[in-house]
């Protein structure tokens, strides 16, 4: 894709995420025009810190069992306001409304400590064209400060199109395929209420996961649990089942799981390695699955 100058936004404070919401209802009327000009566009934010009743209140939420931990999916949800943030600003070239996430990789040279402050970014990353639509990356990072890399997600996020002959397919991410004997399984709930509790903590109110009522006006039958809250429950279930800290959590979203919910998670475990798939728990459908390692 082309791209157009780059620019770094510097920002003293997490911005509030209510008036991006607004700002992302507007964009429903970008017009979006072939090729697409991603900006080289970078929002950061220096020696944030974490919040430990926050901390507290997301692991509660997901499953986590220390209430200081910082679990290798919290530093995505603290930068919320940043991506948002980053998309909302004029010129971005996309609609919010209707981008879909498709995959999530995160990777950390070390476990975060909730006493330390971090220098953190979300960066407009890769684009490119895919039989769906056009893919976008973003970056987030978590630095140390003034330092190196500690923490970094890619999400990757998909702007529907016409699907056309020759362009190249989406990346996938298999579901673990071994011998029913090999595999172990975990049953997984998502209560009614947990995309609006979910909401609170991450300050992502997106209408799809809130009520059954707003996420029809989006085509979905009920309301859908968010993928990160989703992920996030499959670490606290597969982590203390490896030796050491993971240091890779690969997931490529498939499926929505429909509010309230019940799903299987799968997973085959090989040493330092975990393949995973989170399917229907009465069919074979696949909501998510990855790599955890």
């Amino acid at each position: 894709m082309s791209t157009t100058t780059a620019r770094v936004f510097d920002l003293p404070a997490l911005p509030p995420v209510l008036p991006a919401f607004a700002r992302a209802a507007l964009s429903a009327s970008r017009k979006v025009t072939s090729p697409v000009a991603i900006p080289e566009w970078t929002v950061r934010v220096g020696s944030l810190g974490f919040d430990r009743p926050h901390v507290a209140a997301y692991n509660a939420l997901c499953g986590f069992n220390r209430a200081d931990q910082i679990a290798m999916t919290y530093p995505q949800v603290l930068a919320t306001p940043l991506y948002l943030n980053l998309m909302t600003r004029s010129g971005f070239p996309l609609p919010l409304m209707g981008l879909v996430h498709v995959r999530n990789r995160i990777e950390m040279r070390r476990e975060l400590s909730i006493d330390e402050n971090f220098d953190v970014s979300v960066s407009l990353g890769a684009s490119r064209e895919v039989r769906a639509g056009l893919e976008l990356d973003l970056i987030v990072s978590f630095s140390e400060l003034d330092g190196d890399v500690l923490w970094k997600a890619t999400m990757t996020v998909l702007k529907r199109g016409p699907k056309r002959d020759g362009d190249a397919p989406a990346a996938t991410t298999s579901a673990p395929q071994a011998e029913p004997g090999l595999a172990q399984y975990l049953t997984i709930s998502a209560p009614e209420d947990i995309g609006r509790r979910y909401a609170r903590i991450s300050q992502d109110f997106n209408p799809i996961h809130l009520y059954a009522t707003s996420a029809k006006l989006f085509g979905f039958k009920r309301a859908i649990a968010h993928g990160l809250w989703t992920k996030a429950r499959v670490l606290a279930e597969l982590s203390p089942r490896l030796a050491q800290s993971p240091r890779l959590f690969d997931v490529q979203f498939r499926q929505p799981l429909l509010l309230p919910g019940r799903a299987t998670l799968r997973y085959v475990q090989e040493s330092a390695r975990i393949d995973y798939a989170l399917l229907e728990a009465a069919g074979g459908k696949v909501h998510l699955a990855g790599t955890l390692r």
